[in-house]
C-alpha cells in the first residue's frame, strides 16, 4: 500500500570481540574496528548496538555504561580528540545494567550515528569494574518505503 514503510536491516559488525576490563568511572575503546555509516552501514543512518558484558561483583542496578563516539575524518583526515573519562565526546546512548554477575546482553538503539567513528564504553557509575571479555556489536538499520 502507498505510504507504508518497512525496517531495512544491514549486516552486523563486531566493534570489540574481547574488551579489556573497565574500572568504575573510566572508559575504554572498542578497538577491534571503527564503524562507517557509508562503508559498513549501507548509508543507513541509525544503528542498534549490542553490548554483552559481565561484572565480577554485581553493579548498582539501573546505573549505566555509556556509549560514546570519537568522530573520525571530520575535517579532511583530521579526527576529534581521543575521549577522556572527564570529557567523553559525542554521547550516543546508555546501556542500563542489572545488579547481577551473570552475562548481560543489552541493546541500545541510536539514531543518526556519526558518519565515521570509533566507539568507547564509559563505566560511569556502576560502582564496579566491568570484567574483561565484553563485546560490542553494531547493526545498521533504517526505515524505508515498502515495495
Amino acid at each position: 500500500m502507498s505510504g507504508e514503510t518497512i525496517l531495512a536491516i544491514g549486516t552486523p559488525k563486531t566493534l570489540e570481540a574481547a574488551g579489556a576490563s573497565i574500572a568504575n568511572n573510566s572508559l575504554a575503546q572498542a578497538d577491534d574496528a571503527s564503524y562507517s555509516v557509508v562503508a559498513d552501514g549501507g548509508y543507513y543512518p541509525d544503528a542498534k548496538f549490542v553490548l554483552s558484558a559481565t561484572f565480577a561483583t554485581a553493579p548498582t542496578e539501573g546505573t549505566t555504561l555509556a556509549l560514546y563516539a570519537r568522530t573520525l575524518d571530520i575535517d579532511g583526515t583530521a579526527d576529534a580528540e581521543v575521549p577522556e573519562a572527564t570529557r567523553p565526546t559525542v554521547y550516543v546512548g546508555s546501556f542500563v545494567v542489572n545488579n547481577v554477575t551473570t552475562a548481560q546482553t543489552i541493546e541500545l538503539i541510536a539514531q543518526d550515528v556519526p558518519w565515521i567513528a570509533d566507539y568507547y564504553i564509559h563505566n560511569n557509575g556502576t560502582g564496579q569494574t566491568l570484567s574483561a571479555g565484553w563485546t560490542l556489536k553494531v547493526t545498521p538499520f533504517t526505515v524505508a518505503p515498502a515495495a
